[in-house]
């Protein structure tokens, strides 16, 4: 009898769970479905807006507003900065720079607003606690942070990180001990007379200009010296590490990287109201108000495979900055140079730390692991010669109502725009904005001798899907093509140079070309796979830092093994410029390309490259083609690209992340047309909806004319759902949704982007037009009237 029950309980909960999925998908079938079927809580509705999903309401209470601008606003008199050994190095009427060399500490006033910005934590001992470990301060009091290994024992746990005072061995007036009860706010930086010990480390100007000055670094306990040079650039702050200024004259040590002003702009436990922004995915806040008791670290552009680095974090470009108080001061750094070898850090408030800080390690050089024998014996090693890239990075100071996350974007944006990287050059047809659509027309599965074609999709039936959706009103269609090539789709690129439908494909390409869209061709001249029929092991496979062949195992679906192969980029260029003559045949527009700009390594090839070639070696590739679609690409590809697939609409989501920001979106908007992923795989219904409309992002479908179970056994398989019959009323739908929106906006830049309430946002943009996005269940009624629940509203001036 307890048997049948069994049977009897799990033959309800399979029906329930099994109705569950088909209301589900019947829902999700209408990506706009009737909101009185919400049937949500509202107090997890609200915990939801309320979460690192959503961008948070700046507020702060008066109380902590007024003890931040009372107590924890910095300011020093120039007597008192005397006192401490800075000098006044740059006055101009937008800043006021001032430097203690032995310490290589910097403090910035900002005339305008009378902010001033230390490169030394402040506020030391006001928080009731005793700050007495000296080692400690002497870390945080100093401005510049070597790292280094001993030549004969080099491992990751024999780094040392120490800072100038370190080395100095400098100790305090006051021996160390900081409490609130201290008189005066100058102690906690007074060192004992003749504590500071110059046979160890010897700082000395040897220029000095009107608007620079170099200082020598000159660590003589461990035998390492270099340049620093410090100059004024219209409002901001450069400093310059030239490498070929590096100098290691001992045999027992060796430089593997510089931290400089580590703690610039820190804040104090939750005494200063704001947020660190770190350029994660689409962009991401950590708020100053609590404690995390964490860090952050993460290279920029991702993996370096090359070293056998793992970096989850997506930082695509080179910037990071603070806000003391939204609204009212921020700064933000711009990598200028060697940003490729640079590493992202930050510290949160905790047990081991009493401050917030983000700032960034520039690696000479990097440890990796020498393989001795083919049982990949081997020790840990470092190269011989340190990087030949200098390292150049900027400070930015912005104040008032610049003084946010949309502020430091904004003007990062304006960086590019002077550097020529960004231009006008979204695709618009009669003021519509573009839909992205990629078509697998086949991909080949294994059969009983080699693998047999599947044919998903011809170019007939393209054309038949571009005519149908232009007559539903979708003018700006931007066509993708993967699968054209005899060898497949997946895994088996770059692709030789012949192709299923040439003809007809030729046709296509011209009638969609003349309505004036874009038709591209996939390919990928960057990773291929050990399905390739071009591409040759032992000459294009790249070679790790320790030798070893750069390939990862991976497995589809259904189990298949598949060796992954990294090209070196030489070869990879070859490959690219052979394909011109047979792209200019098939007479499409460009290419579409998946990894070129967002997969960046470095390499061996009788000798060691740093990932500075590798870019030199994928613009070249990108600078083929009069038109190119890349995939998240890094900002060193953006004066090349066309369009941007695959914009991130979120970040790597940790849990001391508070909001989500459209930092990328704030930057391309007016200059570059953007895509979400595509949308068949969408899991937030219309939420993800929304958020396109807020951020600005254009749609984006994989289609097929078959059904997706035709493709089962191919590598393909992993696109699980793209039969256009599914498919064709959710695009047309999907597509005026949000082009309803942002065909007020095209070649606009966003200038202002407000979170008025929890779950309401406005956006203003450079032409006037305002749109207003609320994702809550209820309906605001605002002076430009009502956003109805779920939804938006455009007001045009």
């Amino acid at each position: 009898m307890a048997k049948i029950m069994k049977y009897v309980v799990v033959i309800i909960l399979f029906s329930m769970f099994t109705l569950g999925i088909a209301y589900a998908a019947t829902q999700q079938n209408d990506i706009f479905s009737d909101l009185e079927e919400v049937q949500n809580y509202p107090y997890i509705n609200q915990l939801l807006l309320e979460s690192s999903r959503y961008t948070q309401v700046d507020t702060v209470s008066p109380a902590k507003l007024l003890d931040y601008q009372t107590n924890y606003t910095l300011s020093y008199t120039p007597q008192e900065l005397d006192n401490l050994g800075f000098e006044l190095m740059f006055s101009t009427p937008e800043l006021e720079v001032y430097f203690e060399l032995d310490s290589f500490s910097l403090m910035v006033k900002n005339i305008e607003s009378g902010y001033f910005w230390s490169s030394r934590p402040e506020f030391q001992g006001t928080s009731g606690d005793r700050e007495d470990n000296t080692l400690n301060r002497n870390q945080m009091n100093s401005g510049l942070w070597v790292e280094y290994v001993r030549q004969n024992n080099v491992s990751s746990s024999t780094i040392q990180t120490q800072s100038i005072y370190t080395i100095a061995e400098v100790a305090y007036q006051n021996n160390g001990a900081i409490t609130e009860a201290e008189p005066n706010h100058l102690r906690p930086y007074l060192l004992e007379a003749g504590s500071y010990n110059y046979r160890k480390v010897a700082n000395k100007i040897i220029s000095e200009t009107a608007n620079s000055f170099i200082v020598n670094v000159d660590i003589k306990a461990i035998s390492i010296s270099f340049d620093v040079e410090i100059s004024l650039v219209g409002g901001s702050i450069e400093v310059h590490i030239p490498m070929d200024s590096l100098e290691e004259s001992g045999e027992i040590f060796r430089l593997l990287g510089i931290q400089v002003f580590p703690y610039f702009g820190a804040a104090r436990e939750d005494k200063i109201p704001g947020y660190i922004v770190i350029p994660d995915g689409v962009g991401a806040l950590v708020r100053t108000n609590q404690r995390y008791n964490t860090y952050f670290q993460a290279r920029f552009y991702g993996s370096d495979i090359g070293y056998s680095t793992q970096t989850i974090p997506n930082l695509s470009i080179p910037i990071y900055g603070m806000v003391h108080e939204p609204n009212g001061n921020a700064f933000y750094a711009n990598i200028l140079e060697g940003s490729e070898n640079t590493q992202l850090l930050s510290t949160f408030w905790g047990s081991g730390t009493r401050y917030h800080r983000v700032g960034t390690r520039y690696n000479v050089r990097q440890i990796y692991r020498n393989i001795i024998n083919k049982a990949g014996d081997g020790s840990d090693t470092i190269a011989k010669d340190p990087t030949s890239l200098d390292f150049r990075i900027q400070f930015n100071f912005l104040a008032d109502t610049e003084a946010s996350y949309v502020g430091i974007a904004k003007d990062y944006r304006d960086y590019l725009i002077d550097q020529g990287v960004l231009s006008e050059n979204e695709k618009t047809v009669d003021g519509n904005i573009p839909i992205q659509l990629g078509y697998l027309m086949s991909d080949q599965e294994p059969s009983f001798i080699g693998t047999t074609r599947v044919t998903m999709t011809t170019a007939k039936q393209i054309q038949s899907a571009y005519d149908q959706f232009k007559e539903n009103g979708i003018l700006n269609q931007q066509l993708t093509l993967m699968g054209y090539s005899r060898d497949g789709n997946l895994r088996t690129n770059p692709y030789r140079t012949n192709s299923w439908d040439k003809k007809d494909i030729q046709r296509l390409a011209e009638n969609v070309i003349s309505d004036g869209n874009d038709i591209y061709l996939a390919n990928d001249y960057v990773i291929s796979s050990s399905d390739s029929n071009r591409v040759s092991y032992n000459r294009d496979v790249a070679r790790a830092l320790n030798r070893l062949k750069m390939v990862r195992n991976t497995r589809n679906l259904n189990g298949q093994l598949t060796e992954i192969y990294f090209l070196y980029p030489a070869e990879s260029y070859k490959m690219a410029k052979d394909d011109l003559g047979f792209i200019s045949d098939m007479g499409v527009s460009g290419l579409s390309m998946s990894n070129l700009g967002r997969t960046l390594f470095s390499y061996y090839d009788s000798g060691n490259y740093g990932r500075s070639y590798s870019v030199s070696y994928y613009q070249e590739i990108a600078a083929l083609y009069d038109n190119l679609l890349l995939s998240m690409p890094n900002v060193y590809m953006y004066s090349y690209i066309d369009g941007y697939l695959d914009m991130q609409i979120t970040n790597s989501q940790y849990d001391y992340y508070s909001d989500l920001v459209p930092l990328l979106p704030i930057i391309l908007k007016g200059s570059v047309s953007y895509y979400t992923p595509y949308l068949n795989f969408n899991a937030l219904a219309e939420d993800r909806f929304l958020t396109m409309v807020d951020f600005a992002i254009n749609p984006s479908y994989i289609l097929t004319h078959e059904r997706t179970y035709e493709m089962r056994y191919t590598p393909s398989s992993v696109f699980y759902t793209t039969t256009l019959a599914n498919y064709e009323n959710e695009v047309v739908e999907a597509y005026h949704y949000v082009n309803d929106a942002l065909k007020h906006v095209t070649n606009a830049y966003m200038v202002n982007r407000e979170v008025l309430q929890t779950g309401l946002v406005k956006v203003t943009y450079s032409n006037g037009v305002i749109i207003y996005i609320n994702y809550t269940y209820t309906s605001k009624f605002l002076s430009d009237g009502v956003v109805a629940a779920r939804s938006y509203k455009v007001v045009t001036s």
